[in-house]
């Protein structure tokens, strides 16, 4: 369908693309793709799209298709200083309209790269074609069922990623589906009839847990980045159709499922050879010959059932640790909701999720009989654990849905105590945490020995530091103004942050149900995005 889309006039009556406000029909696209192409033309080879928005993002990538531009395509901002090619970055477009060129459009050409950071850690870059990715959107409407029928696709996602490239991108063209590009940022703003959700674990996560709904359940929800927690799929699928993903950037989509209760069912070009160590994946969905996975299955009549990663595998003091069995023996463990082990320099490192019951013990007795017990436990299951420990109410993600792996590690690297999170609340523009200051937190330490404190630099952190994770920012230091301390925060003490967030700054509050603590306001006129 996208050649005759570029090649012929049979579609440019049709709309393919909407922001919410106004529809865009294939003749729209194609004038502002060649107007863009004109831009193109004097760019290096190598281009890097950092697009406004989404809109932007399909007429830039059209555009450099077209003209035969290698793209790469990333999400992370801190990685064009890492790349070792000579290139032009794209981030706007002139919204002009020419007369229609005759396209050519190769979609064999290894165009497209992405990158990842794979099992290790390290980016690496993912080669694909226009080719690979037609295939699999193909094979997603033909299987899921969607191709002609009358749905919007919409997404919490952006298309710079290859979850959003494929599903709210690609699918949708290739099955004559509209593609609408309005911004998904709360269940809320899903407000109308026939959509096809796309979106992450992590979004689809906050509507049971903040009791949020939305205002229009979509007839589909597409997920994919991390597995779905069965009880959010459950909950989900009395609203809509689930469809849950697996696969990876590699590899493309492998199988999917549709009942929080079944196995992953892979899809019919697909195919798997399990071996000792890995599994090969062969299917028309990547540029090279076939790739491997990490992922530890059984396959039986083309149904997967998961053991664990065989790259997650660490030596610490001569013994071979597995840290998928031992945060599967740690997770059932009543005190834990979930958790990640990983290691950091030497050491097992774990951040823990507590569940109820787990922050009940914590505030009657204290962190480290907490750790003295959860070690105790995992005692019976392995002669190492993890040394070092962080507790918080759910294990950071990327948006993309995946462990933040970036983020743990720079928790990790902290070395001034961080207050319990025991719980948070999210609105549009704020978030409000939850803290538990422990009396052993380090910052105590000597300030003052008889009367122990919270120190007020340690809030501006606290509140600086929440405020960079939450909204992904980077403020500076000494960007504040209207700081008042208005009573002192004492060991033990359970104390509210709430984080308001616009475009000139960030107004943070410490509180509880009877007092406010202290208050100020963060100045953004510095503040630059993607440093997570």
């Amino acid at each position: 369908m996208i050649l005759e889309i570029f090649t012929t006039n049979k579609y440019d009556k049709k709309t393919a693309v909407t922001d919410g406000d106004n529809d865009y029909t294939f003749y729209d696209l194609k004038c502002l793709i060649a107007s863009e192409m004109n831009l193109l033309k004097e760019k290096k080879n190598n281009v890097v799209i950092l697009p406004n928005d989404n809109f932007a993002f399909i007429i830039q990538f059209f555009a450099s298709l077209l003209c035969l531009k290698n793209i790469y395509l990333i999400t992370d901002k801190t990685r064009l200083n890492n790349m070792n090619i000579d290139f032009d970055v794209i981030e706007g477009y002139e919204k002009k309209t020419n007369e229609i060129p005759k396209f050519n459009i190769d979609i064999s050409k290894p165009l497209i790269n992405f990158y990842t950071s794979g099992s290790s850690g390290k980016p690496k870059v993912i080669k694909k074609s226009l080719y690979n990715l037609i295939c699999e959107a193909k094979d997603l409407g033909k299987e899921l069922g969607l191709k002609n029928k009358n749905l919007n696709v919409i997404s919490t996602t952006t298309m710079c990623h290859l979850f959003g490239l494929t599903f709210h991108l690609m699918m949708p063209l290739c099955n004559s589906l509209i593609i609408n590009t309005k911004n998904v940022s709360y269940p809320e703003n899903i407000n109308q009839l026939n959509t096809i959700l796309v979106s992450t674990p992590t979004f689809l996560y906050s509507v049971p847990k903040f009791d949020v709904n939305f205002k229009i359940n979509p007839e589909y929800i597409i997920t994919a980045g991390s597995k779905l927690n069965d009880g959010v799929f459950e909950y989900l699928e009395k609203k809509s159709k689930i469809i849950e993903i697996y696969g990876s950037t590699e590899t493309g989509i492998i199988a999917r499922k549709t009942h929080y209760a079944d196995d992953f069912k892979l899809f019919d070009n697909v195919n798997l050879v399990v071996n000792k160590d890995n599994v090969e994946v062969k299917s028309e969905y990547f540029y090279e010959d076939n790739t491997c996975i990490n992922d530890k299955i059984e396959l039986n009549n083309r149904i997967l059932k998961f053991k664990n990663r065989t790259d997650r595998l660490y030596k610490i003091y001569e013994k071979r640790i597995n840290a998928d069995e031992l945060e599967n023996n740690l997770k059932s463990n009543s005190f834990v909701k979930d958790c990640y082990i990983t290691k950091h320099g030497e050491k097992l490192v774990c951040i823990c999720a507590l569940s109820d019951l787990g922050k009940k013990y914590l505030l009657k007795n204290n962190i480290s009989s907490l750790i003295k017990n959860l070690k105790s436990y995992l005692a019976s299951f392995s002669e190492i654990s993890p040394k070092r420990w962080k507790f918080i109410d759910e294990i950071p993600m990327t948006n993309s849905g995946k462990i933040n792996k970036k983020l743990i590690e720079r928790l990790f690297n902290i070395n001034l105590s961080l207050p319990v999170i025991l719980d948070r609340v999210l609105s549009e523009n704020s978030i409000t945490y939850k803290l538990f200051f422990y009396h052993q937190c380090n910052f105590f330490n000597g300030h003052f020995p008889e009367f122990q404190l919270v120190p007020g630099v340690v809030q501006l952190y606290l509140a600086k530091n929440f405020a960079n994770i939450h909204f992904n920012l980077s403020l500076e230091a000494g960007q504040w103004k209207k700081i008042k301390f208005s009573n002192t925060i004492k060991p033990d003490s359970i104390i509210n942050l709430k984080l308001v967030y616009n475009e000139k700054q960030i107004y943070y509050e410490f509180y509880s149900d009877i007092k406010k603590y202290a208050s100020g306001i963060f100045l953004c006129k510095n503040i630059f995005e993607g440093i997570l």
